[in-house]
């Protein structure tokens, strides 16, 4: 099925959209300006323009995340998620808690449901909760990476947990196609940073 882009300001025109480069919201040729060769839309153009005038480059303005890095903070969360529920599994394999006729009995039921839960729903939770509030799980505090805004701001508790549901998503059916964008884009952007609009930078103290 072919995908259809639409302009954020004339969702009749579907020809000639392009992702701003600031925001990541279609605009179509109307909508949009070239600016060093970028496309950006009107409030984005603004804000381009003030940075300039303020002696501020975008490449100045954030400094991103590498890729390594963003992959090291998802390990370590990973890490982090995963012991409870291979702790659980680890229990269940030991005790062999199974009835007779090899059944499964309800601590072992039990188990399952709870490994289930946790690997979807609190997943999702953990992530929304800790970026609502800083932007920060505890594997990209550990790894000095934050996610904000485009225009570098901290993201508002809908945009924190639309992104950890989005992000949940797409690992579980897009893992390698999410990703993929950011290995080519200056501002290293997945899939679901552009459909959260939000990006992730090196939060170190100092130059880098």
């Amino acid at each position: 099925m072919e995908l259809v882009v639409r302009c954020k300001n004339h969702p009749e025109v579907t020809e000639g959209c392009v992702r701003c480069a600031r925001c990541g919201d279609w605009v179509c040729p109307d909508c949009r300006v070239e600016l060093d060769g970028r496309p950006y839309c009107a409030q984005c153009k603004t804000e381009y323009v003030r940075d300039l005038q303020a002696g501020v480059t975008p490449s100045e303005r954030l400094a991103y995340a590498s890729v390594g890095r963003r992959f090291a903070a998802l390990f370590l969360d990973g890490l982090l998620f995963g012991l409870p529920y291979g702790l659980v599994i680890l229990y269940m394999a030991v005790s062999g808690q199974m009835a007779e006729g090899g059944e499964p009995d309800a601590i072992a039921i039990g188990g399952l449901i709870f490994v289930i839960l946790w690997a979807t729903i609190g997943r999702v939770i953990y992530e929304g909760m800790m970026l609502s509030r800083g932007g920060q799980t505890l594997g990209k505090r550990a790894m000095s990476v934050k996610v904000i805004t485009p225009e570098g701001h901290d993201l508002r508790p809908g945009q924190a947990w639309g992104r950890a549901v989005l992000r949940f998503l797409l690992e579980g059916c897009l893992s390698l196609i999410d990703y993929l964008p950011a290995l080519f884009t200056d501002e290293k952007t997945t899939l679901h940073d552009l459909a959260a609009k939000t990006r992730v930078i090196d939060a170190r103290p100092g130059p880098r």
